[in-house]
């Protein structure tokens, strides 16, 4: 009976872990005083809660340009990281500290310099994007082809005098990647590097609002 009964909470637990709950419509608003970034977002933007339990990195987030059917609970350590229970096309905003990193072919990949140094790791045949800006300076962009319809673009930038990195990626389907392309460009083009203003003291450049991260 007590193995019984133990199999039974092992599997109401795993059930619970994988329950999917309601995304949520996307705060105006996004602020990381971490990383000294701000957005003022578009109307019509999903977003999935992280869960109340939940002790990984803020480094980012991600915008459902449709209403995903589910939100899946992550124990990932990204903040970045918000599965759904089906595929909808999305933008993910990350950012970090730009550190050097270690590659198993390449060996040790010392921090980017600049917007094209970050660019060229992620992507050689990266363009400069004739329409969409990012942080204020035209974006260096990189498209690339997933699996069946799907279609990757991403915009990179080196910030914060060469302290952090920015990355902003659409994930879409081709018969979408148009007007999903405007998207891109509106949330890219909304996001400013802000300063935190210690004790209260005067920063230069805008001072980082009081919202948060989601």
């Amino acid at each position: 009976m007590t193995a019984l009964l133990l199999i039974a909470v092992l599997a109401g637990n795993f059930q619970d872990q994988n329950v999917a709950y309601s995304p949520k419509p996307a705060p105006r608003t996004y602020v990381s005083h971490k990383f000294g970034l701000m957005m003022k977002l578009p109307s019509g933007l999903s977003f999935c809660a992280l869960p109340k339990e939940w002790a990984g990195s803020e480094d980012g987030t991600v915008l459902f340009l449709k209403r995903p059917s589910g939100c899946m609970p992550t124990e990932a350590d990204s903040s970045a990281a918000r599965p759904v229970s089906v595929f909808v096309p999305s933008i993910t905003v990350s950012y970090r500290s730009n550190i050097g990193r270690y590659d198993h072919f390449d060996g040790e990949i010392p921090p980017s310099r600049t917007s094209e140094e970050l660019a060229h790791q992620f992507c050689p045949d990266f363009s400069v994007s004739p329409d969409m800006r990012l942080l204020d300076q035209p974006a260096l962009t990189c498209r690339l082809a997933l699996n069946g319809s799907k279609v990757r673009i991403v915009l990179m930038s080196v910030y914060d005098s060469a302290k952090s990195t920015l990355l902003v990626s659409l994930v879409t389907t081709k018969d979408r990647l148009k007007s999903d392309r405007k998207v891109l460009g509106k949330v890219a083009s909304a996001i400013t590097a802000c300063k935190v203003s210690p004790d209260g003291k005067e920063s230069k450049g805008p001072t980082c609002p009081k919202a948060t991260v989601w």
